[in-house]
């Protein structure tokens, strides 16, 4: 799959089974559209309307200098004032570089989609976003890549070089790094290991990530228990954490009877749905996972971003990010045929 199959009609991002670096490329023209140093804390519904500010930018150490008129006396070091017999302060700058990590769920659920792309081929897209983003700002771009055996860790850098690397290593991460010994073996292996792979994941990320972060951490969220929530509670003491929710129109919705054929791409199956009831069963417990996901984010203070495929993508970001509406005919529809194949 190459970069002329960039899918048009939603807003230029992949369609497909497969993350292809090219596209993933492509698409950096679409991260103007998402300047994430811009974006508010939004919190869902169930809090009202409720925006603030993110931490924004740290302060890094420079120098201690003699007191001058005018100076605030709550940066005062009272340790070379003592020494020296003479007012000393402390002279801070603003932390030019701010690092972004991007947190990228590939476990087996996410290879999966009935419209448009799979949630993995979105989920790549997304973390291209916010790559190209902080570069286009001066961040530090850092990723952990995971699967349910392996996990990329890739540690926050500047430049365009790091934004390749991550794309690359998204790149790397494909089905076939799945146990295939038949499809409901993998169904019930994933089950029960992933469980604790999510909280690992979390886990990692509290040890690697420097305090004053942005993380994104992109998933369908499956698994998510209370242990994930009480590592996601600890790194969201010290980092701006936005929760993307990716999901498939198959698992929202009551199905038509009918029989649909599923695939992992080496083996065959027949989904038989030819109970109504089945079906509605099936709804009620995408949406109670869906409600107790939006619970504890909310109780966490962190913003949850719901997306799926066939939803204009950009929108919903800017939208979950804070960054209002912007004129999408006149601003992104030039961007979007001019930036292919750049």
């Amino acid at each position: 799959m190459g970069a002329s199959q960039i899918n048009n009609s939603q807003g230029g991002l992949s369609k497909g089974a497969l993350i292809d670096t090219d596209n993933l490329v492509s698409i950096r023209h679409l991260a103007k559209l998402l300047p994430i140093h811009k974006q508010k804390k939004v919190l869902n519904e169930m809090a009202g309307v409720h925006t603030s500010n993110l931490r924004g930018r740290g302060v890094d150490f420079s120098e201690v200098r003699s007191y001058q008129a005018g100076d605030d006396i709550r940066a005062m070091d009272w340790r070379v004032t003592a020494r020296t017999q003479s007012p000393h302060i402390k002279v801070f700058r603003e932390e030019r570089e701010r690092p972004v990590m991007v947190v990228c769920d590939l476990r087996a659920s996410m290879f999966f989609g009935t419209q448009h792309a799979f949630k993995s081929v979105l989920a790549a897209d997304i973390v291209s976003l916010f790559s190209w983003s902080a570069l286009n700002n001066g961040d530090r771009i850092g990723a952990l890549l995971f699967d349910d055996h392996h996990e990329t860790d890739i540690r926050p850098k500047p430049g365009r070089k790091q934004v390749m690397h991550v794309l690359h290593e998204l790149s790397q991460f494909t089905q076939d790094q799945q146990p295939a010994d038949s499809v409901a073996d993998t169904q019930s292996n994933t089950s029960s290991a992933s469980s604790s792979r999510m909280a690992d994941m979390l886990r990692h990320t509290r040890r690697v990530t420097r305090p004053g972060s942005t993380i994104y951490f992109i998933s369908d969220w499956q698994d998510f228990d209370q242990d994930c929530e009480r590592q996601l509670h600890q790194i969201s003491k010290h980092n701006d954490v936005v929760a993307i929710n990716i999901f498939d129109a198959f698992e929202k919705n009551i199905l038509p009877l009918g029989s649909y054929p599923l695939t992992d791409g080496k083996q065959r199956l027949q989904l038989e749905c030819y109970s109504k009831s089945q079906g509605l069963e099936h709804q009620r417990a995408f949406e109670q996972r869906q409600q107790t996901l939006k619970q504890r984010t909310l109780k966490l203070g962190i913003p949850l971003i719901n997306l799926q495929a066939q939803d204009d993508i950009i929108t919903e970001l800017r939208k979950g990010l804070g960054l209002g509406q912007i004129a999408m005919g006149k601003a992104s529809a030039s961007q979007i045929d001019g930036g292919k194949g750049k």
